[in-house]
């Protein structure tokens, strides 16, 4: 059972990081209007925690947003974890 359910939290790490790496992306990729508002519509409910942490931060002098960044470091780990509790 716990098989399952780590194998099914992967699947999701997986399909968030890839929805995160298409919200970094969406300024370089020529998509049209509803592709762009799908894909930060997905994102906004992970980025917002992270952006209101890096908000009250030393890390809020960058000019850019880093908090995609933080976020695929983070589901990186997580997508990690879930994969040593499916070996083990």
């Amino acid at each position: 059972m716990l098989y399952y359910i780590a194998y099914c939290l992967y699947i999701f790490f997986i399909v968030l990081q890839i929805d995160v790496l298409l919200y970094m992306l969406r300024n370089i990729l020529p998509a049209g209007g509803y592709l762009r508002y799908f894909v930060e519509m997905l994102a906004a409910p992970a980025l917002s925690p992270v952006q209101k942490l890096v908000k009250h931060s030393v890390l809020k002098s960058f000019r850019t947003d880093i908090s995609p960044y933080i976020l695929l470091i983070v589901l990186f780990y997580l997508g990690s974890l879930c994969s040593y509790v499916m070996e083990h």
